[in-house]
């Protein structure tokens, strides 16, 4: 009886999930919703509703959700019309949503555990230590001021915050004044935090993720928590974690004392030049610091490691991983199957005639 029950909950992915699939997708958006059972009169509707073009991709996928809430599993669905969209990397970003535990957006100090926050058995891995933050709270006056800041990523910044569509829309109607839109969201999501909530940590993240990384670094320092105490907290982390040296440099150096790595430097080094230039669709070592689940290390190798961040992402996946095959597999999910064919020639693995056109 037990066992079925368990067969018969659903899944579907959260809002914060849709969102961050609204952000990636780009102008395959309506293609997207075809596959997903949209006529083109709704997505003329969809796209004359919501402005920014985020926005209705984001709405579209909720509308899309809430039409099939009766389905025991749209991430099956979803990754199948991804897959006719030949989008094969949101697939896989999609299928490991599916393995993740539930996805929450409140952060709570590490000395004061939460009874409902997932056990560290099921929990993502984690910074090692809860940053320190001289003030923890916010008051309405600090909202007041930010809600004039945000602007138009308020709605993006609301799902991050956990605030669901159907409430945000309901903040829309009731709000004429675009300012006090935002404001309410805010304080709508102060109502439900808990004791133990760092509310200036939680807040500072849907920031950066919603792509406003100097209203988070702003609010940190309104916490007592500026950059470059940031900075040091990560660094120590990445020392720990992952051995990682604090400067490029060192990284060339230590590879001396690598017994049998994981990569041979030379191969090492073949990946740093094709993966460091920005690449004009995002697939560069920032796609692949997001797949190896490195990403909350990606402004500090941005500004640490200017010359040369694809080394400390392939320096912290050495630490924990072995096998080249995957790390090959992985770019090639990623549409570098250039990159991937460097790991393959090292392997001597011959490349099949789909490879070798696909990267002519």
């Amino acid at each position: 009886m037990a066992a079925e029950k368990r067969a018969k909950l659903k899944r579907h992915p959260s809002e914060v999930h849709l969102r961050e699939l609204a952000n990636d997708i780009g102008h395959e958006c309506d293609k997207l919703a075809t596959f997903l059972g949209f006529k083109k009169a709704e997505l003329d509707q969809l796209h004359l509703t919501h402005r920014g073009f985020e926005d209705c991709v984001f709405n579209m996928l909720v509308n899309w959700k809430q039409r099939n809430y009766k389905k025991l599993d749209l991430f099956k669905d979803l990754c199948d019309a991804l897959e006719k969209c030949h989008r094969v990397d949101l697939v896989c970003k999609v299928e490991d949503w599916k393995e993740e535990p539930h996805k929450s957006r409140d952060i709570v100090d590490e000395d004061e555990p939460d009874a409902s926050s997932p056990s560290s058995a099921t929990a993502r891995p984690e910074l090692s230590r809860s940053y320190s933050y001289i003030n923890k709270t916010l008051e309405e006056e600090q909202l007041r001021d930010l809600s004039e800041k945000i602007g138009a990523e308020w709605e993006k910044v609301g799902t991050f915050l956990g605030l669901s569509a159907i409430e945000v829309y309901r903040i829309k109607l009731s709000n004429i004044v675009a300012e006090d839109r935002v404001f309410e969201a805010l304080v709508q999501w102060k109502r439900r935090m808990t004791k133990n909530t760092n509310m200036v940590k939680t807040l500072a993240k849907a920031l950066e993720d919603s792509g406003r990384r100097d209203l988070a670094e702003e609010l940190r320092e309104m916490g007592g928590y500026n950059e470059e105490k940031r900075k040091e907290d990560i660094k120590r982390d990445l020392l720990e974690l992952y051995n990682l040296p604090p400067f490029l440099g060192e990284i060339l150096k230590g590879y001396e004392k690598i017994e049998n790595p994981t990569i041979p430097f030379d191969l090492f080094m073949e990946l740093c030049i094709a993966l460091d230039p920005p690449d004009v669709l995002g697939n560069d070592w920032r796609r692949l610091a997001d797949r190896l689940e490195l990403s909350r290390f990606i402004s500090y190798l941005e500004s640490e490691y200017k010359e040369g961040p694809t080394s400390g992402v392939l320096w912290c996946w050495m630490k924990k991983n072995k096998s080249l095959e995957e790390l090959a597999k992985t770019l090639d999910e990623m549409n570098r199957g250039d990159v991937a064919l460097k790991i393959n020639a090292h392997l001597g693995i011959e490349p099949c005639e789909e490879d070798v056109q696909g990267n002519e």
